[in-house]
C-alpha cells in the first residue's frame, strides 16, 4: 500500500486519503456541502448566517413597530376634537336652540366659524341628532318600565334577531344588550298595563327564545336626560 494513502489513489471509490486535505475534507464535510470543495471553501460555506426564522421574526418585530396604512388610516378617522368642540357639544346637549351668535358669543368664535364646526361635528357623527324631548304623560304615556329579557341560549344569531325585533316595536325607548343576569334590558313606555300586557305577549309570540322576562314598573322618574358629563372638559 503507497504511503498516505489506504486502498490506492486519492478521490478513487471507497479508497481514503489520509494525508490530502481534498479528501480530509471529504471525510467530514457537512450535508449540502459539496465533497470537491476545499477546507477554506468549506469554512466560509458553513459560516452562520441568520437563520429563516431570525429573519422572519425581524420583519414581523419590524412590521409591528410600523403601523399599516389601513390602521393608520383607522386611526386618521376619528375625529379629534378640541377644547373649543367640547364647548360647543356642551351647550347644544343641554339648549340646542341656541342660534350661531349666541354660541359664538360664548366660545369665542363667529357665527360662520360656528356653523363650520357644527356641521363637521353632524358629518363625522359626534352629534348623532338635534331631537326634542317629550313628555311621556303629557301624551298618554302613563306607564314606564324596565324590563330585563333572559335568553335561552345567548348566542349571536339568536341576539340579533332579538335586536331586529325590538327595533321594530315603537314601545321600547331604550334597549340594551347587557352582561350579567338578564341579556337584554328595556326601556318601555306604555298607556296602561293592559296595554303593556299586549306588548309581552307580541314580544314574546314573536320570538322563541326568550326564557324569562323580569318587569320593573317605574314609580317616579325623578332624573332622565341625555346630557353627556363633558363639562369639564371644555
Amino acid at each position: 500500500m503507497a504511503a498516505g494513502f489506504e486502498n490506492g489513489e486519492p478521490g478513487g471509490g471507497g479508497d481514503r486519503c489520509t494525508n490530502c486535505l481534498r479528501c480530509i475534507a471529504k471525510s467530514w464535510a457537512p450535508i449540502g456541502v459539496p465533497r470537491h470543495m476545499t477546507a477554506g471553501e468549506i469554512d466560509r460555506s458553513t459560516a452562520r448566517l441568520p437563520s429563516d426564522e431570525s429573519k422572519m421574526s425581524g420583519q414581523a418585530a419590524q412590521a409591528s413597530a410600523s403601523p399599516t396604512r389601513s390602521q393608520s388610516a383607522g386611526r386618521e378617522a376619528v375625529m379629534q376634537l378640541d377644547k373649543i368642540d367640547f364647548r360647543l357639544l356642551d351647550l347644544v346637549q343641554r339648549n340646542n336652540r341656541l342660534c350661531s351668535e349666541q354660541l359664538g358669543g360664548k366660545v369665542g368664535l363667529s357665527a360662520s366659524g360656528v356653523q363650520r364646526r357644527l356641521k363637521r361635528l353632524r358629518s363625522k357623527g359626534v352629534i348623532e341628532a338635534d331631537v326634542s324631548i317629550i313628555s311621556p304623560k303629557a301624551v298618554g304615556r302613563n306607564v314606564t318600565a324596565v324590563v330585563l329579557i333572559s335568553l335561552e341560549r345567548a348566542r349571536a344569531d339568536t341576539v340579533d334577531r332579538l335586536k331586529r325585533q325590538i327595533r321594530k316595536m315603537p314601545e321600547v325607548m331604550s334597549a340594551f344588550y347587557v352582561t350579567g343576569l338578564a341579556d337584554v334590558v328595556l326601556l318601555v313606555t306604555v298607556n296602561d298595563m293592559e296595554d303593556y300586557e299586549r306588548f309581552v305577549r307580541r314580544l314574546t309570540d314573536e320570538s322563541a327564545d326568550i326564557k324569562r322576562i323580569e318587569t320593573m314598573v317605574v314609580m317616579d322618574r325623578f332624573k332622565a336626560g341625555f346630557t353627556l358629563p363633558i363639562a369639564s372638559i371644555a
